[in-house]
């Protein structure tokens, strides 16, 4: 009966809805956003970083972002590096 008690705030825990992308700082030329700290491979136009990256070029007109690689940030985060073109 313990380990029923253990398991379930674990699963919830599991289901719960990762927080989104944060926007860390934008220049109008460059947009970096925290998320996790893995870097994005050649697929990444399918992420929401990419997504998060795009929307906030699209502040000033630009309408691509460019990926250019990531930094750690903390144990889990990372800062994404994009190059609005």
């Amino acid at each position: 009966m313990k380990r029923f008690f253990f398991f379930v705030p674990l699963a919830l825990f599991a289901c719960s809805e990762p927080s989104p992308p944060l926007v860390a700082d934008y220049n109008g030329r460059t947009v970096k956003i925290q998320y996790h700290n893995v870097p994005l491979g050649d697929n990444y136009k399918g992420s929401p970083i990419y997504a998060t990256a795009v929307e906030t070029c699209m502040l000033d007109g630009r309408s691509e972002a460019s990926y250019q690689g990531m930094r750690k940030v903390g144990d889990f985060a990372g800062e994404h590096s994009f190059l609005c073109l």
